[in-house]
């Protein structure tokens, strides 16, 4: 009895410990270091954002790759007048939320959730201005999804779909992504396979837009990743690569996109 109750002792210790780690790596912030390129973060007005928890996520991540983040968020009434794309900028990186208005690419209103029209045309300018100036551009589950619509494409749903559903929106589970094997994203991971990636969307690349090429694909067919032809750097992955944020198998993606934007940087000096 007395040695199963040290066993148990022991074994509570260990995952109080590896608890505790992994806390801290969540919570540590990287710094970037003194002249880190600047990247703009558009995100979603959401509770999450309010409190500055994308500094455990998205914001991580960036700055852990060297990078120096700078959170923008679209305005209520629809102002764009706080855009803030300039020489001082050298990418985009556009993050999750709430739906693409379906009038953007002429699909089903009906079947969108927590569209933001706002948000919408705030992004679509910083698309406009990011391409303009040829920077590098990243787009995260919505972030891609609105990246596609901007070139011209359309977005299917699958929320009708219960067990398709259940996979690709699940806080606790993830799924794998198969890439094509002559794709960038391929490269960048090394493997033309991820596995359990963070997943929580209904919706998905349907008809790609100019240049889109898709090169990531679920087991059940969802596309989940693409690139568009030509330079920088311009990708959307529809899993939520920033989290969690001890997820050493994305850095990769951060890493490849920190590479492009400090290429940028040093072409415009």
């Amino acid at each position: 009895m007395i040695t199963f109750l040290r066993r148990a002792a022991g074994a509570a210790a260990g995952l109080i410990v590896t608890a505790l780690l992994v806390l801290a790596l969540a919570f540590y912030e990287p710094d970037p270091g003194p002249g880190a390129p600047r990247v703009l973060v558009s995100v979603d007005r959401s509770l999450w954002n309010t409190l500055g928890l994308n500094r455990f996520t998205y914001v991580r991540q960036l700055r852990r790759a060297g990078l120096s983040p700078v959170l923008v968020r679209y305005s209520p009434d629809g102002d764009l007048s706080n855009e803030v794309v300039d020489d001082s900028v050298s990418g985009l990186v556009l993050t999750g939320g709430g739906d693409v208005a379906a009038a953007r690419y002429g699909g089903d209103a009906s079947v969108t959730l927590d569209v933001k029209p706002a948000r919408d045309a705030f992004e679509l300018a910083l698309l406009e201005e990011a391409w303009d100036l040829s920077l590098p551009v990243l787009g995260l589950c919505r972030g891609a999804q609105l990246m596609n619509v901007w070139l011209g494409g359309t977005l299917g749903d699958f929320r009708h779909d219960a067990e398709r559903y259940a996979t690709h929106h699940s806080a606790t589970s993830g799924h794998a992504v198969r890439f094509e094997a002559d794709s960038e994203l391929a490269d960048i991971y090394g493997t033309p396979v991820i596995q359990d990636v963070t997943t929580w969307h209904g919706q998905h690349v349907d008809r790609p837009g100019r240049g889109v090429d898709i090169v990531g694909f679920a087991a059940d067919g969802i596309p989940e990743a693409y690139e568009v032809e030509g330079r920088p750097f311009r990708i959307g992955v529809q899993w939520h690569a920033e989290m969690p944020p001890w997820d050493e198998q994305q850095n990769a993606l951060f890493d490849a996109y920190a590479a492009a934007v400090r290429s940028v940087q040093v072409a415009t000096k």
